[in-house]
């Protein structure tokens, strides 16, 4: 008998250490939103304290950082597994747009329950991180509780494998995380659980990108 492994095509997404030209540029236009204020919490499913509406100045991020990952994204992605050549309604002269970007702070206690975003790409930058997993798996309420089943404090991804069951991929959050980005297809599902013993928020940008006709 002769055997093959044979693996079907995922849809992945990408983590990338942000260079610090980037995350400059995000602290700076946070900065910018909080004179503006603009709230868009009610727009969002997030169970948290504050969201905050962003402009990108001047495309930077856009054009330094979206546009390129879309570019390897794109190219690195097998012909099914790219959410553009699964949308038969995008034409030949469509164009990449920010379309949406804003600021999340998360207290203790509070959470991103599962969801998806709208467009075609989104992704999620973390700024600050004020806690450390290792440190909330210690807390009581988990002791005789398996590290896998530990999931406070965590950001987490839900897709189905190749049998049609549920599986999830999961980032254990600590400070060193801060200035990474997860860049992902905007129907990929993700939560962030709660975390605990801090007073300090945890900053996080989120964004969405999507093809519009000229």
């Amino acid at each position: 008998m002769e055997f093959s492994k044979i693996s079907p095509p995922v849809t992945g997404f990408l983590q990338v250490k942000l260079d610090q030209v980037n995350i400059d540029h995000l602290w700076k236009i946070i900065d910018i939103s909080k004179n503006k204020n603009k709230n868009v919490k009610s727009e969002l499913i997030g169970n948290i304290s504050q969201s905050l509406l962003l402009e990108d100045t001047d495309s930077f991020f856009f054009r330094s950082v979206c546009i390129p990952l879309v570019k390897y994204y794109r190219e690195n992605n097998s012909l099914g597994s790219d959410p553009v050549s699964q949308n038969a309604l995008l034409g030949p002269d469509s164009s990449l747009v920010l379309n949406n970007l804003w600021v999340n702070y998360q207290y203790q206690t509070e959470f991103n329950p599962y969801h998806d975003h709208s467009g075609v790409y989104s992704f999620a930058v973390w700024l600050k991180i004020p806690y450390d997993w290792d440190d909330q798996k210690k807390l009581p309420q988990y002791s005789e509780i398996s590290d896998e089943n530990i999931k406070a404090g965590c950001f987490e991804f839900e897709y189905n494998d190749s049998l049609g069951g549920i599986t999830n991929y999961r980032y254990k959050l600590s400070p060193k995380f801060e200035g990474y980005m997860v860049f992902f297809p905007a129907k990929l599902r993700h939560c962030v659980y709660p975390f605990y013993k801090t007073d300090e928020p945890r900053i996080s940008i989120a964004g969405n990108l999507s093809y519009l006709p000229n």
